[in-house]
């Protein structure tokens, strides 16, 4: 590809929006070996994993293969949420393949037992991509036309793992889009900050009333009980407000606009809860039209709860909330805490200058390895550090690869663990897109009429370059 290339693909996106159907799936079970990479042989020795299938529209003769990288929790979730997928198969008579990542859903090495005798140790990105790289192998000499084109898909940590399938799989992968992928480390505050810049973008008046809600709060708090009974109170808590979790209730209360802010979608949805329009501007205007600041945020707060755990007269932060490596919530997944403590580095902190949320310390790899060991044993060495992706994915020398689209909505608050998005074509094959109005990966999602203008056009685009690696 050329650097014109650029214009050339804005000149002929074209802006139609249709909404798409979500495939049915025909649901297959491959047996995977627990370790890629040892001589030796474990007991027991391999698993059964999950795929998800669709040939509605694949043509055996030149068809590609699509792949989704399966991220963390049961493949079938983020089928109902890659709609993109199946409009590209239709364009390219394509085999649609979704492949659930090892300890997650069905796909589980060790079966119940898989949190025990650290058999977890098989829980690696390296095992994941060496369990993808098999499976598609094995299915290209089963479908015949072992030079047909494979392009990989995947969104957030699927994302990542797409990214480091095309570095490190190049013989199997020929081109790959990564939505919303972190795939610099994140630390710090960057993270929280970006979340309120989303609703400073809607209303500059938001942050700063959230900012005085908390302080309410915590002010109430200083008097003692009475204080914390006026906030419980406030904020629907089943159960009495102490100060030994308080700092979880703040906690619980951060998780909403997190969640909001990565689901901050055009129209209403279910990926993260079932969340309205722009839940980002739902919650600013419930949060600016209560009687006071913590009125406000406090209704807002209870209402993202009510909406995705279900309406009920009261809520526990302890149940609702699981306070884990993953500061965005771990949910009533361990295998993900895991992963963050192994080899997935997060953002953790925030400060109350840079973000509108109670100062709250960013973790330290001390402090990580610390947690990481009390809870899953003493042998556990946390080595989430960017020398980890520096050394086995190629850090930030994305100028060196081809063929990879990195795509990050304005409105995520991945974004800034994003490949750097000043420039569109970072290499002759590898590109950048921003995409405007866009919450985490909602490129991904399928095309509806509610979507931006700029959404549709970063979708084109994108089908435009995979149009180009597939013809190659």
């Amino acid at each position: 590809m050329k650097a014109a290339l650029f214009y050339t693909l804005l000149a002929t996106a074209c802006y139609g929006s249709t909404v798409a159907k979500i495939l049915p799936y025909k649901e297959r079970f491959v047996t995977s070996r627990i370790d890629h990479f040892s001589a030796f042989i474990t007991k027991p020795d391999t698993f059964q994993q999950r795929l998800l299938v669709a040939t509605d529209f694949f043509d055996p003769t030149s068809g590609p293969i699509l792949v989704y990288t399966g991220n963390e929790g049961p493949i079938d979730q983020f089928w109902n949420n890659t709609g993109f997928v199946f409009e590209l198969a239709e364009a390219f008579r394509g085999y649609v393949i979704f492949i659930e990542h090892r300890f997650y859903g069905k796909s589980l090495p060790f079966g119940t037992e898989w949190h025990q005798n650290y058999n977890y140790q098989y829980l690696t990105v390296e095992q994941a991509l060496a369990d993808f790289a098999v499976i598609l192998t094995d299915l290209k000499a089963e479908l015949g036309h072992e030079e047909r084109k494979v392009i990989a898909f995947g969104g957030s940590y699927g994302g990542v793992l797409t990214a480091a399938m095309r570095l490190k799989y190049p013989n199997i992968i020929d081109g790959g889009l990564a939505a919303s992928a972190p795939i610099s480390p994140m630390g710090g505050y960057d993270f929280y900050r970006a979340v309120t810049e989303d609703c400073e973008k809607y209303n500059p008046k938001c942050p700063t009333t959230v900012r005085d809600g908390y302080t309410e709060a915590l002010t109430l708090a200083t008097q003692g009980p009475s204080g914390l009974e006026k906030v419980a109170s406030m904020f629907k808590l089943c159960k009495p407000l102490t100060a030994d979790n308080m700092q979880h209730f703040l906690l619980w209360a951060r998780n909403a606009w997190t969640t909001m802010a990565m689901a901050d979608y055009p129209y209403p949805a279910s990926f993260l809860g079932n969340l309205p329009a722009y839940p980002i501007n739902d919650a600013c205007d419930t949060v600016l039209s209560g009687a006071t600041a913590m009125a406000g945020l406090a209704n807002a707060t209870v209402r993202f709860y009510d909406a995705t755990m279900g309406q009920s007269k009261c809520h526990d932060p302890a149940v609702e909330y699981i306070d884990c490596a993953d500061s965005t919530g771990c949910g009533l997944m361990s295998q993900w805490d895991i992963q963050v403590c192994l080899q997935v580095r997060l953002p953790s902190g925030t400060n109350n200058k840079t973000d509108m949320f109670p100062p709250m310390e960013a973790w330290t790899p001390t402090m990580y390895e610390s947690y990481c060991q009390q809870m899953y044993g003493p042998q556990l060495a946390y080595s989430a550090s960017s020398s980890f992706y520096n050394i086995n994915f190629w850090g930030d020398k994305f100028d060196l690869a081809s063929n990879l689209i990195f795509s990050n909505g304005n409105l995520d608050p991945w974004r800034y663990g994003g490949v750097p998005t000043n420039v569109f074509s970072i290499s002759r094959s590898v590109f950048s897109i921003i995409v405007e109005g866009g919450a985490h990966h909602l490129d991904l999602r399928s095309s509806n009429p509610k979507d931006p203008a700029t959404v549709t056009a970063a979708r084109d685009l994108e089908k435009q370059i995979i149009s180009l690696w597939i013809a190659e």
